[in-house]
């Protein structure tokens, strides 16, 4: 994988991410922490769980340590500082895949967390991971919200390479 290639894996995740989110925000607050069929309990733990599990790869990757920290539901007293945390780790892990050349995407990391032995792989794997983790947490949330009438609309990574140049234009 490319470093061209990364970024633009990852701005389609946060471009979907942003769509998902958008039409999960204007669920009641009841509806965002009612019990949901969905791999964690709510639509409100589901979204944080993108966040959660994209801020602890990019921490793993860049600084070859795991947070011990989890995010929770209840680390953001509104979405609105959700959506700020959000933002702000977009930003980050855009920025670190921007800082690598080519050969250091290609190459390994090696990462520690305090629970388990250190382990090595490529750096590509962990990017692909976060994406394609993402997509797996945003399909169930745009099931869910198209059955409460709040489709996120087409999620796929041809529609966001047609919106870039769209936006370009």
């Amino acid at each position: 994988m490319k470093r061209s290639q990364a970024i633009a894996l990852l701005e389609f995740t946060v471009w979907a991410n942003r769509r998902v989110f958008a039409k999960a925000a204007r669920l009641s607050r009841h509806a965002l922490n009612r019990a949901a069929s969905l791999s964690y309990p709510t639509p409100i733990a589901t979204l944080v769980h993108i966040l959660d599990t994209q801020w602890f790869w990019r921490e793993g990757a860049q600084f070859g340590e795991f947070p011990l920290e989890v995010l929770r539901p209840s680390s953001f007293p509104s979405l609105r500082s959700l959506r700020s945390r959000w933002d702000d780790e977009d930003r980050l892990f855009l920025r670190f895949l921007g800082s690598l050349t080519d050969r250091q995407l290609a190459g390994t990391v090696t990462y520690k967390w305090r629970r388990a032995r250190p382990r090595t792989r490529p750096l590509w794997h962990i990017v692909l991971h976060v994406a394609n983790h993402a997509t797996q947490h945003r399909s169930e949330l745009a099931m869910f919200l198209t059955a409460k009438k709040l489709s996120p609309g087409n999620l796929d990574f041809l529609d966001f390479i047609r919106h870039v140049a769209k936006a370009r234009n």
